[in-house]
């Protein structure tokens, strides 16, 4: 029997997952990555330390009852984007990666917003940059870490040191490479973005760049001998977590759509071409069947609900876990006894130390409530963070050029019934809901199908592995009590932009 692999490398959870060729989820093995946090702000990741999360997951997946009677006929990878991944000559990191979400180039993003920088980025590159981007990144060590730069040789991504791991093969591939950033109608690294960000010489630390669904190595024996895989496996380029999750739910041609409600928050949209209007919000990259795909970035998803219920609902969530009970269906009773609108409680669900990258730009955002009184209770509360994602979700919508006509969910989020049902109800849109939990690793194994000849194309995979179990249908009166709630949604976070800016200089002087 063949199976496909799908190695998905997130900031969170570290997966390895066999599928059959169904696309579904025979063996899932999961590590939790160690993030660094030095200083108030800041990200990172060991990467040596991630490639032996790495190792522990196909350990796993190689020991199991299924590849005693199959094998794999392809592994395809998906990673975290951004960051900032260094090599020295030799393959070696440079030092710690600095993820996605770390905050410590704020000020240069602010500098490029003010000089212009980020509309010149953007009407090339098609992208609002946050402090977490590459070449922010690389423009941070540039001014503060010079002898880093020095010691580097190559800037690749999060999957494509772990593919350098498996195959020896320096690369990246072109999802990634749009987000470096690049010229999107070009499909190449853009010279002329890189000057504009004062990084023009780190262009010789940039890799080639693939297809996505391109063989780009095989298993080394060194690796198959530590895990007990076979040798020689293809391995294909991969993409970014975003592209992958997005076609591993489903949507991979124009007019489809996927909302991750992950640890992120991405609102994906599927366009034909890459799209420029309107301008100035959202990132954008390839898409893993040819088209391109236009993410509306709150950067904070499940993580807004897991907070709350940290910090506000430890006791309740310790007994749940007691008594074998799911905290959720308990989240989800006493956030369904409060009226839509929360009574006046409003949410924003920007709760990321990166900020906000659509619908508008911001990298020193956070989250908020708004109109708290002594009627309210801690249900409101937590009504209100369930809702605040959804507006966001709304909040988003209400900025593309685009007729969806089918909306997917991925992440963690979709397991809810009470919030899928929100999201239709914000949107004014149906929202499906597909089989499966690991959809940016379906997503890459989808690929390795594709490139090894299981699958004769992408559309004939997603006619084989994608299956929906819920459709959520709006309900009218709920959509326009929500447009409504939506309006002062809008209007309060537009009056505190300043002084989120305020309360970041505030925090550097205290």
């Amino acid at each position: 029997m063949l199976y496909l692999l799908g190695i998905d490398v997130g900031t969170s959870v570290v997966k390895s997952v066999l599928f059959n060729l169904r696309g579904e989820e025979i063996v899932v093995s999961r590590r939790t990555p160690a993030i660094i946090r030095e200083r108030q702000g800041w990200s990172e990741m060991s990467m040596e330390a991630l490639w032996q999360d790495v190792l522990a997951t196909l350990r796993e997946v190689a020991s199991s009852e299924a590849l005693r009677h199959g094998e794999i006929a392809g592994i395809g990878l998906s990673g975290m984007c951004c960051s900032s991944w260094l090599l020295d000559d030799a393959g070696r990191p440079v030092r710690n990666a600095i993820l996605w979400n770390d905050g410590r180039a704020a000020s240069i993003i602010a500098d490029w917003q003010r000089e212009g920088v980020m509309d010149e980025v953007f009407r090339i590159g098609g992208n609002i940059m946050f402090p977490g981007y590459t070449v922010a990144v690389l423009r941070w060590l540039q001014e503060n870490e010079p002898e880093t730069l020095e010691r580097a040789r190559w800037s690749v991504f999060c999957k494509d040191w772990i593919r350098f791991k498996l195959t020896g093969k320096i690369a990246t591939e072109h999802s990634d490479a749009g987000y470096t950033p690049y010229d999107l109608r070009a499909s190449a690294y853009s010279d002329t973005l890189l000057r504009a960000c004062g990084i023009e010489s780190t262009r010789r630390l940039l890799p080639e760049v693939l297809d996505s669904d391109e063989i780009t190595g095989e298993l080394l024996p060194e690796v198959a001998q530590v895990t007990g895989l076979r040798a020689g496996i293809p391995v294909v380029a991969g993409l970014v977590d975003v592209a992958a999750s997005t076609l591993g739910a489903g949507a991979y041609r124009p007019g489809q759509a996927c909302t991750i409600v992950g640890t992120s928050f991405l609102n994906n949209f599927i366009y034909a071409e890459p799209s420029f209007e309107p301008a100035g919000i959202g990132v954008q990259t390839r898409a893993g069947n040819g088209g391109w795909v236009r993410s509306l970035v709150n950067t904070a998803g499940t993580m807004n609900l897991e907070w709350f219920l940290q910090e506000f609902c430890a006791a309740e969530r310790a007994a749940a876990e007691a008594e074998g009970r799911n905290i959720y269906e308990w989240a989800e009773a006493v956030a369904a006894e409060i009226p839509i609108g929360c009574e006046g409680v409003i949410y924003h669900p920007y709760l990321n130390t990166a900020g906000v990258i659509a619908p508008f730009l911001n990298p020193v955002a956070r989250a908020q409530f708004f109109g708290i009184s002594v009627e309210h209770t801690r249900a409101h509360l937590l009504r209100a963070v369930y809702e605040g994602t959804a507006l966001a979700m709304l909040d988003n919508y209400m900025r593309v050029n685009l007729e969806v006509d089918e909306w997917y969910i991925a992440g963690g989020g979709k397991r809810s019934p009470f919030w899928t049902q929100m999201f239709a109800d914000a949107t004014g849109r149906a929202i499906l809901v597909p089989a499966g939990e690991e959809l940016g690793a379906r997503g890459v194994a989808v690929l390795a199908g594709v490139a090894s000849g299981v699958y004769s194309s992408v559309e004939d995979a997603m006619r084989q592995v994608i299956h929906v179990t819920r459709e959520h249908q709006p309900n009218p009166e709920a959509h326009e009590k929500y447009l409504k709630v939506y309006q002062l949604y809008r209007r309060i976070y537009e009056h505190v932009m300043d002084d989120w800016w305020e309360r970041y200089h505030l925090l550097n002087e205290l």
